[in-house]
């Protein structure tokens, strides 16, 4: 899958190994605005060229995929006493529209991704119904 593709890529450019036996789903809240979906993504000290946002239009899905780790070197790293913090790789396809929401085309083309302080922003713009649809989009997360 190219998720693991890139999970795996993110991991050898950060130099670090993330913990093959840890995965974690983020938590997300999903916002309905006139004009937007709105995810927020709890990834508390993930760095941004480890994360990857993509979007396909033929599933209707926003996938999110990446790594999150822990910081410090490998000696500072075995003093670990006590671990409730989720790290290792993560990743998360959500169907958009959530539920039981009435289909909605969205544009594709115009996804935007910025994480801050811990939480990543997806803004989904929604397309007036006759607008033309988007195949898989890679998203540059800020």
């Amino acid at each position: 899958m190219a998720f693991q593709n890139f999970v795996a890529q993110a991991g050898q450019q950060s130099g670090e190994a993330a913990d093959p036996d840890n995965s974690f789903t983020p938590p997300i809240d999903i916002f309905s605005t006139p004009s937007a979906y709105v995810l927020h993504v709890a990834l508390p000290g993930a760095k941004k060229e480890d994360v990857g946002v993509h979007w396909d239009n033929e599933k209707r899905t926003l996938n999110l995929a990446g790594v999150v780790y822990r910081q410090g070197d490998e000696e500072f790293l075995k003093t670990l006493s006590q671990s409730e913090r989720r790290v290792g790789e993560f990743e998360r396809a959500i169907k958009l529209p959530p539920g039981t929401e009435e289909k909605e085309e969205v544009d594709g083309e115009a996804i935007t991704a910025k994480l801050e302080d811990g939480v990543l922003v997806v803004t989904v713009p929604k397309l007036p119904k006759d607008s033309e649809w988007t195949e898989v989009k890679r998203v540059d997360v800020q």
